[in-house]
């Protein structure tokens, strides 16, 4: 009778263990995923920024001209440089403000210039999207 009931007891830790272990797994497969989608965000974000700062210094050198006022230039980073950023290529939006507030959908974004309602405000809207997964 003994044997018989220390059967059941292992038998029923065995089953709490077995539960824990694939509760644990599951856990630590959706933090793994977590921290990849983040880390993938994260350098999206940086080369969306690296997109930008080079879209200033093409401005800045005048290797890109501003677009005429109401118009857009676009363009893809690796398509200017031949270099990708963080295995990114960011898509680079520069348009010229004008007397009205603009918008444009690229890609299914939509990308809004405000108006040039003073002299602090700059020439142009600069924008930078990644495609990422």
């Amino acid at each position: 009778m003994k044997k018989g009931l220390v059967l059941i007891m292992v038998s029923g830790i065995m089953v709490v263990i077995t539960i824990l272990a694939v509760v644990a797994l599951n856990l630590m497969t959706v933090e793994s995923r977590t921290a990849e989608h983040k880390i993938k965000r994260t350098r999206a974000y940086f080369s969306a920024q690296a997109g930008i700062v080079d879209a200033f210094e093409r401005l800045r050198r005048g290797e890109q001209a501003l677009p005429a006022a109401g118009n857009q230039v676009i363009y893809n980073l690796a398509a200017v440089t031949g270099n990708t950023v963080n295995t990114y290529n960011p898509r680079i939006i520069i348009m010229s403000r004008g007397a009205a507030d603009r918008t444009i959908v690229n890609n299914g974004i939509t990308y809004t210039c405000r108006a040039n309602t003073g002299t602090s405000q700059s020439a142009a809207c600069l924008f930078a999207t990644v495609d990422y997964q």
